[in-house]
């Protein structure tokens, strides 16, 4: 629809995992770099985890085209299938010709093609998509299809690739055998803010004949913030961008396009759904956008004014987020003004309490400085737990946040949670977090600490003891990533994640626990049994965490938040 508007031969961000739009973010990178890796040393199994929408699929087919003469490549992409219908589809992609339905017979033939390959100097892949669909008895043939080998190699490579589902599974006790057996795996990442940015452009590029599409700055953050770094998402609203531009008649995705993009998508429950949007939604979004076009090529006065009213805001150099909940205090009672106040001005309102100020969030997100932000949100945290904080010079130098957080915190005594939230669990949760932001201008992410929730107000603290960073809902959202570090300890020492790796001293303090909250029926023995199973989801299920049974990190800290009687500080008084 808009391609000959844009210049594009094509449309660049299409739902499709094909290899020349496949970009190279350092994640990327290095998963490409362990499959080669592998197929040089010959290794058996390979495994290549990635959330939903990650690339993996884009990863596996451009992995395949760089493969050389040398080497011989099977790919199954949908592995939901019996043991035998698998060995005769792997046959069949290695283009065996067989009429044979007996197992024997076909791992005989396989073999004979192995041996084959190997002696002419080739080496042979198995590349296995979507594997965390791999039922067990199809990894257990998959495990005696790896026995093929000489003295010396491995006649047949195996890697898979699928969500992260798949290392839970290979993790598990009834997989040892097969887990045992991976000799490298990896995790591809979502992508970073500033490799976003890249990836929509390089798309453009590759679809460009001439191009004249521009995104503004903020435009690349409420992408960002929608897709959280996932290429899948990243398409899905760029798509819809560009299709709201070409209707508005506009060279240039500003932030008001992006963000009203990321309200429809967001509505239609695409942030919790990684799908496209069912037959009937379409329907309606494209009718929804049809008239909007006949509007527009109908009424050319509208046309202009809109076109003009966009111009004047592209001129900005930021979003203009709404009043602060300090802005609000202060400018509550004055007169309508022709202009717009700055909302990073200096909030002038009275102290909070003794010499206690507060500052906007976006005024204090200006003179961050986001390296040191990590040490003063982490101090805050631990006065928060009552907790004496000790730091370690030389960890300053770590790059990655989440290793430095968690390091740090290990020897004062506590432990670090990350996750991807939103703010609605977190006041669930009622627990001080350390939450994560992108300061305007700034490639890297500086901290503060969520100290406090007051009605509609949010404060934060950062390095100064002597102000508040007071914010409200929205204008927090526009600046927080959605990465959030909570500090937690762990009180009855339950080690491991229960039931697939701890202890059994772990289970029976698990049970303690459970009883300790509620659950009185739960039999003091060492055995994660159904009934503390089901205790567990139901908890889980309370706090609209995934329902899995498996006590982890977070299932421990909203274990030890049901109990009371321990020191937890709390963002509000609950009731």
């Amino acid at each position: 629809m808009y391609n000959k508007f844009f210049g594009f031969k094509e449309k660049p961000f299409k739902l499709v995992p094909n290899p020349v739009y496949f970009y190279l973010s350092k994640s990327h990178e290095e998963a490409m770099a362990h499959l080669n890796y592998a197929i040089s040393q010959g290794d058996g199994f390979v495994e290549i985890t990635g959330e939903v929408g990650t690339g993996k699929t884009t990863l596996c087919r451009t992995f395949l085209e760089s493969l050389n003469g040398s080497v011989e490549a099977a790919y199954i992409f949908n592995p939901k299938m019996g043991p035998k219908q698998l060995l005769r589809t792997i046959i069949e992609e290695f283009g065996i010709q067989t009429r044979s339905d007996n197992t024997k017979d076909l791992i005989d033939m396989l073999n004979a093609f192995l041996i084959k390959k190997k002696s002419s100097g080739k080496k042979v892949i198995l590349l296995i998509d979507e594997a965390q669909n791999l039922n067990r008895n199809v990894l257990e043939q998959l495990r005696l299809l790896s026995n093929l080998e000489t003295n010396r190699d491995k006649l047949l490579q195996i890697i898979l690739v699928g969500q992260p589902e798949l290392s839970e599974m290979l993790n598990s006790h009834a997989l040892r055998q097969v887990g045992q057996r991976i000799t490298l795996s990896y995790q591809l990442s979502p992508l970073t803010f500033n490799e976003c940015k890249e990836y929509i452009q390089y798309r453009i590029n590759i679809a460009a004949q001439k191009s004249a599409i521009k995104f503004d700055r903020a435009a690349y953050r409420h992408i960002f913030k929608y897709s959280k770094g996932i290429p899948r998402l990243i398409n899905i609203v760029c798509d819809r961008s560009l299709l709201t531009a070409f209707v508005m008649n506009q060279f240039k995705i500003s932030a008001q396009i992006a963000k009203a993009s990321v309200n429809e998508l967001a509505n239609r429950g695409q942030t919790k759904n990684y799908g496209i949007a069912t037959g009937k939604w379409a329907l309606i979004g494209i009718s929804f956008l049809s008239i909007v076009f006949l509007v527009a090529a109908f009424f050319q006065p509208i046309r202009e004014t809109i076109t003009a009213r966009l111009a004047g805001q592209d001129n900005s150099q930021t979003h203009v987020p709404s009043q602060t909940v300090a802005d609000k205090v202060e400018t509550k009672d004055a007169a309508p003004s022709a202009e717009i106040s700055d909302p990073v001005e200096k909030i002038k309102a009275p102290p909070v309490k003794n010499n206690v100020s507060a500052v906007s969030l976006a005024e204090y997100l200006k003179l961050m400085d986001g390296r040191s932000s990590r040490q003063a949100a982490l101090m805050q945290a631990m006065k928060l737990w009552k907790t004496r904080a000790q730091f370690t010079p030389f960890l300053k130098d770590i790059d990655d946040d989440q290793t430095y957080f968690r390091l740090s915190a290990k020897p004062n005594g506590m432990f670090i949670h990350r996750l991807e939230t939103d703010m609605a669990f977190i006041k669930k949760l009622n627990l001080p977090a350390i939450l994560e932001f992108y300061p305007p201008g700034s490639s890297s992410p500086g901290y503060l600490t969520l100290t406090r929730l007051d009605g509609d107000m949010i404060k934060l603290t950062g390095e100064s003891n002597t102000e508040w960073i007071v914010t409200d809902l929205e204008e927090l959202e526009f600046y927080w990533s959605g990465v959030a570090y909570l500090p937690w300890k762990n009180f009855h020492s339950i080690w491991g994640t229960i039931p697939t790796q701890s202890y059994k001293d772990s289970v029976i303090t698990l049970k303690f626990l459970l009883q300790d909250i509620g659950f009185q029926n739960v039999a003091i023995d060492e055995k994660y049994d159904e009934f503390t199973q089901n205790a567990v989801e139901s908890i889980q299920a309370k706090y609209g965490i995934p329902v899995d049974g498996y006590v982890g990190p977070l299932t421990k800290i909203i274990l030890y938040r049901e109990k009371k009687s321990f020191q937890m500080p709390q963002l509000y008084e609950s009731r």
